[in-house]
Formats: structure tokens, sequence, C-alpha cells
């Protein structure tokens, strides 16, 4: 008799646990779905763990143009224009806005960039930019498939590179170093900045590019080659 009493209360006791685990799930699903219902109403998606992400309508771009700054005021401030940088403009002048190394940057109406900057953060963009300068000259110099020299105000860059050197290595580099040329040129007053671009075959000194850049374009191709 008493052991038939211990297996009714044992389960006795299982079902309560039961029913009380049942509860409990009840009780979390109906606020997983209180949480997604009002994230609905917010315009927002729900993610596992509670995580939220906002909906961003079709409309809702980044603000690249001066209306971005609802108190604007460049009293005392320097322009500087950057040219030519604009593969992704929304990502760059966000990235400098982020980087708060200068007080104003926008998309003007020649579709470049206004940048505002105090003194200070003009010396920042210069001494940056010869910093970065350095950085690719002192990456690229063991390099035996080529060769970088950029002249010292910086209007000059020639390159000797082989057909075997790393294309994606050689136009990141390239890149690198004509748009930290621009920068130095433009925030030490130069407006028309201008860099005589030359690349040659390492082989046999053949001129694959020569051209005055940003005026003119450059392009190497297999048909480039004179091997």
């Amino acid at each position: 008799m008493k052991r038939r009493n211990i297996f009714g209360i044992a389960m006795g006791i299982i079902v309560v646990i039961c029913i009380l685990m049942a509860m409990v799930q009840f009780k979390k699903e109906q606020i997983a779905q209180s949480e997604v219902d009002a994230a609905q109403k917010e315009d927002v998606t729900v993610l596992p763990g509670g995580i939220t992400i906002k909906k961003v309508d079709d409309d809702e771009d980044y603000d690249t143009s001066k209306n971005y700054y609802k108190d604007y005021d460049d009293t005392g401030l320097e322009t500087y224009v950057i040219s030519g940088v604009f593969s992704d403009e929304e990502t760059y002048i966000k990235g400098i806005r982020e980087a708060d190394i200068c007080e104003y940057i926008y998309k003007n109406e020649d579709g470049n960039a206004d940048v505002k900057v105090t003194e200070e953060q003009r010396e920042t963009w210069i001494g940056s930019a010869k910093e970065n300068i350095e950085y690719v000259l002192d990456k690229v110099k063991d390099d035996e498939e080529s060769n970088f020299e950029i002249s010292e105000d910086y209007t000059e860059l020639n390159v000797k590179i082989t057909k075997q050197s790393s294309p994606s290595e050689f136009l990141s580099n390239v890149e690198v170093l004509l748009y930290n040329a621009e920068i130095i040129q433009v925030f030490t007053g130069e407006k028309d900045w201008s860099v005589h671009f030359i690349v040659q075959n390492m082989n046999t000194g053949y001129e694959l590019v020569n051209v005055q850049y940003p005026q003119e374009g450059w392009n190497i191709d297999e048909d480039t080659w004179d091997e």
C-alpha cells in the first residue's frame, strides 16, 4: 500500500512538473509573439535572441549633401575640394565623417567633395597622407616584380612592373599613392592637382602608361605589353 502511495505521489509530481513546464513554454511563446507584433508596428525585423534590425525604406538614402548638417557654420574654416574619389561616394563621405577629421564634408554641385577643416585638421590630413605613401613604398621596396618612386612634391609617380606582377596588388598600391598625392597637393593649396603617372615594363623599358592624372585616363591590358 505504501508503495502504491509513493508511486502515486511520484506520478503526481511528474504531472505537475510537466504542466508547469508547458505553462512556462506557453508564456515564452506569448512574450516572443508580443515582441514580434510590437516590432512589426515599429517596422523592424526581429532575429533570434531578441536582436532587432530596423527596416530602411528604398527612398531613405544616406544624405551626402550639405543638408546633412542641421547647424552648419563654416566660420573660420578653410575649404578644400577633393575630386576623383567617388567610386562609392556614400561610403567615402560617411567614413570621413565618422573618422572625425574635419568639421564638414559633403558632395558639392560638381560631384566632388567639399571638406571644411581647421588648421590642425588640415595638417592631420597631410601628415596621414604622407604616412600612407611611405607605408606603400616601404611595403614594395623589396618586391622583385615592381618598383615605385614618387617625387618629393608628389606630382610624379614612376612605376616599373613585370608582366608577372600581381594586377590586384599593383592597382591597390597605385590607388593609394595617387589618392594620397592628391590629398597632399589639395591641402597644401593646389586647386588643380595633377600627377604625371608613368608605368614601364621592367624588363624592356617600354612605357605602358604615360599620362597626366586625373586629366587623362589610363589602362593596361594584354595588348599594352610589348615583350
